[in-house]
């Protein structure tokens, strides 16, 4: 079979299997495919724009993102106040014997500054029949936010199920805890310093 998703498809159990750490993943079918979007979602302790700040910066996937071996945006129009497009090359980093996977993606923003920010991506060329997805980040609180992150793709190589599925059981989880720990870093950075006290 080889109509599984490369990076996700961790979900073939019910819809809202819940993970560690409030980790929801769960699968949402597409009429006339067998391959589903493969879907996680939690909440994140950072603001919504400090989070937006990563999802929406391609040049930085291989720090911010798991097994992502290098990305780079290669163009970027529009108003980043209120919707905007990026074109981004990324490189999968997978695991032997599959090798590296690159696509190149135009990606359209959404903003409701403080609210709601969406990226939403079609693949334009690479090594995939297609790869497409989206994030969505909505503000909880000043201080919390709620990621959601989904994905459908289709690697042109055949690859063997039990593999993809060993590598995909693990996958979706760890996009939101590398998440988790880019934003806690990046909102930490962004406090102002705490006064010494007198004396």
């Amino acid at each position: 079979m080889r109509g599984l998703s490369l990076v996700a498809l961790l979900c073939w159990a019910a819809p809202g299997a819940l993970a560690a750490d409030g980790i929801k993943v769960w699968a949402e079918s597409v009429a006339g495919s067998d391959v589903p979007f493969s879907i996680v979602e939690a909440s994140i302790d950072a603001p919504a724009s400090v989070v937006w700040s990563i999802v929406s910066t391609c040049n930085d996937y291989a720090k911010t993102m798991p097994n992502i071996a290098k990305s780079k945006e290669l163009s970027r129009e529009g108003d980043p106040s209120s919707s905007f497009t990026t074109v981004c090359e990324v490189t999968a980093d997978l695991p032997f014997p599959i090798g590296d996977l690159t696509s190149v993606s135009r990606a359209k923003h959404s903003v409701e500054l403080d609210k709601r920010y969406e990226r939403r991506w079609t693949m334009l060329s690479g090594d995939y029949d297609y790869n497409e997805g989206s994030w969505t980040i909505v503000a909880l609180s000043p201080t919390t936010s709620k990621a959601t992150y989904k994905l459908r793709v289709r690697p042109k190589l055949p690859v063997p199920d039990k593999m993809l599925e060993s590598f995909q059981s693990g996958t979706m989880p760890k996009i939101i805890e590398k998440l988790r720990g880019a934003a806690k870093a990046r909102a930490a950075q962004a406090k102002p310093p705490v006064p010494a006290p007198p004396g």
